[in-house]
């Protein structure tokens, strides 16, 4: 069988950048638009992605991956996300500490700030360690952990699938059970937001996906019994997540467990599993031209990175000014959220623009493995188009 031209992977991706910035942004309906999408949100359709793009960049087409070389490119990525983070908490540490802003105290909080204000030396290294992770700086540190497991589900996957789901379920049941999580001294709890041993199930379903694709397969087999009984626990969890969440019952009792987003409970798992299979079964989606009226959004997820970097510097701004004035009226917040959503779209389409005009690869029908980048012909069919982020930044 021939390989498909996975686009929605990047649909999927631009999509849950916008959502995550205006999740972050703080605004009045933040919250709202969150928990109206069900027990799961942006976070793990954004993690399930990455492990399809991974699968896409670093799995040859035939044959197995090799450990040494995935390894090598992986840490190389890791690493680069790294520095990213880094950079990102500088910036934002030094325009609240030094920067004349209003209400300084309350950005302070809010963002867990005030130990490394108290202590710079201690939490600074506890920031290289990633041991601290401050102002919602805790997604890149979640993929600068599953990018350089990549070789090891390759290797797992390849002597048998099932023995990679099993070894990710058993590693997820004891992760919720007996409470494995790194350290995070901003959280509350002192553990990261998003716990890596949880979470890694989402990232091997996106890999196991991906795989599928580079084998020129369907990422998510159509079965219809399977398909409405997806699509009815879509409808179903937006009202009673809403319910809930706003109901105060999702941090009460063993729902508190089933939704935890820390660990990755099973409600969320079992919702953007559904999500996920509906987005990939339904015709519709599988029409939308990529350079239709919808063009800017497949370019945010093509490129997700310097977009993802964007948003967080941009959801940052918003939010201080709304803890900044004590709060902002509706219209505000609205023309501001919007402005930002107009940023990173032009911003993708800009970058999208420039990597055309730069490529100079020949025409090819068939995704090229070699022992770097690989080569993509952006008009013929194929498993992703050139210049997908998927191609080199799989990661975000």
């Amino acid at each position: 069988m021939s390989p498909l031209r996975e686009n929605r992977i990047d649909l999927v991706r631009g999509i849950s950048l916008l959502l995550i910035f205006v999740d972050h942004a703080g605004v009045s309906f933040s919250e709202a638009l969150q928990q109206s999408r069900g027990f799961s949100d942006a976070a793990e359709l954004f993690v399930m992605m990455a492990g399809m793009s991974a699968a896409l960049a670093y799995h040859p087409a035939t044959g197995r991956a090799d450990f040494v070389t995935v390894a090598a490119r992986t840490l190389a990525r890791s690493f680069k996300l790294y520095r990213i983070h880094l950079t990102l908490l500088l910036v934002l540490a030094t325009a609240v500490f030094v920067l004349p802003l209003p209400n300084r105290d309350a950005l302070v909080s809010n963002w867990s700030l005030r130990p490394l204000a108290e202590d710079p030396t201690r939490f600074a290294m506890e920031v290289l360690l990633l041991r601290y992770l401050p102002a919602e700086l805790d997604i890149l540190p979640l993929y600068i952990v599953l990018i350089p497991t990549v070789p090891l589900w390759f290797a797992l996957i390849g002597r048998s699938p099932r023995l990679a789901v099993a070894a990710s379920t058993l590693l997820w049941l004891a992760a919720g059970f007996f409470h494995l999580d790194p350290t995070d001294f901003s959280q509350p709890k002192g553990v990261w937001y998003f716990n890596p041993f949880s979470w890694q199930i989402v990232f091997l379903v996106g890999i196991l996906a991906g795989l599928r694709v580079r084998q020129g397969l369907v990422p998510f087999p159509y079965r219809r019994w399977l398909f409405l009984a997806a699509l009815a626990f879509c409808a179903i969890a937006v009202p009673a997540n809403l319910l809930s969440h706003f109901g105060g019952h999702a941090t009460e009792g063993p729902l508190r467990s089933l939704v935890s987003k820390t660990s990755e409970g099973p409600l969320r798992l079992i919702n953007a599993l559904a999500v996920v299979y509906v987005v990939f079964n339904l015709d519709a989606l599988k029409r939308i031209d990529p350079k239709g009226w919808l063009g800017p959004v497949f370019a945010a997820g093509r490129n997700s990175l310097p977009v993802f970097v964007t948003g967080t510097i941009l959801s940052d701004v918003v939010a201080a000014s709304v803890i900044g004035s004590g709060g902002l009226g509706l219209p505000l917040e609205v023309m501001l959220v919007v402005l930002g959503i107009t940023i990173q779209l032009a911003l993708a389409f800009r970058l999208d623009r420039r990597k055309r005009r730069s490529a100079t690869v020949p025409n090819r029908s068939l995704l090229v493995a070699s022992s770097g980048d690989r080569d993509y012909d952006w008009q013929q069919p194929s498993v992703l188009n050139p210049m997908s982020d998927a191609a080199r930044d799989p990661a975000t």
